[in-house]
């Protein structure tokens, strides 16, 4: 068995614990979340807590080698979402995903000249986003979203090089699904 068969496993099993301790009365948790792309990994999963306007959450996120083109890629998120409008089902929110890239990939031992820790938050990005959900019960229990969303960087470069940076190059977009319980 490699790695990533056993993250994933190590994932699967992580969850189904905390549905289970949800399951025995644990109200702090409300909601899983699942999503497709959006920076934060290929495939990402997580549990959280909706408020009447406010969710928050933690995702876990995984990007195959076979994707990636060099090793597993794995985030842990932060997940901030906030409703601006709600027409019966469909809602618009804006959000903020703090995330962190775990592994190797940042150590700067490995890479040039640096000094080890030179750059030490240069794994932890966050991303602005602006959503869609659409509930498709009348208990609105179960929710698809789509979120179009751009990281720090490229709006930290699009404020300094306006002339040169065309946003809608750097836009990227999720498709997800919310569970509530």
């Amino acid at each position: 068995m490699n790695q990533e068969e056993l993250d994933i496993k190590k994932l699967i099993f992580s969850f189904g614990l905390l549905l289970s301790l949800h399951a025995q009365g644990l109200t702090y948790i409300n909601h899983f979340n699942s999503q497709f792309a959006g920076e934060i990994g290929l495939i990402s999963l997580g549990l959280g807590k909706e408020f009447s306007r406010y969710s928050i959450g933690g995702m876990y996120g995984i990007v195959p080698s076979e994707i990636s083109g060099g090793p597993l890629i794995e985030t842990v998120t932060l997940r901030q979402t906030y409703k601006l409008f709600h027409w019966k089902r469909i809602s618009v929110y804006t959000g903020l995903n703090i995330f962190h890239v775990l592994g190797i990939k940042y150590q700067t031992h490995d890479y040039g000249t640096a000094p080890d820790n030179y750059y030490p938050i240069g794994s932890i990005r966050g991303i602005m986003n602006l959503g869609i959900s659409v509930a498709y019960n009348k208990k609105e229990s179960k929710i698809f979203y789509v979120e179009a969303g751009m990281n720090d960087i490229t709006i930290v470069n699009y404020i300094n090089n306006s002339s040169v940076i065309n946003p809608q190059d750097e836009v990227s977009l999720a498709l997800g699904f919310k569970q509530r319980f």
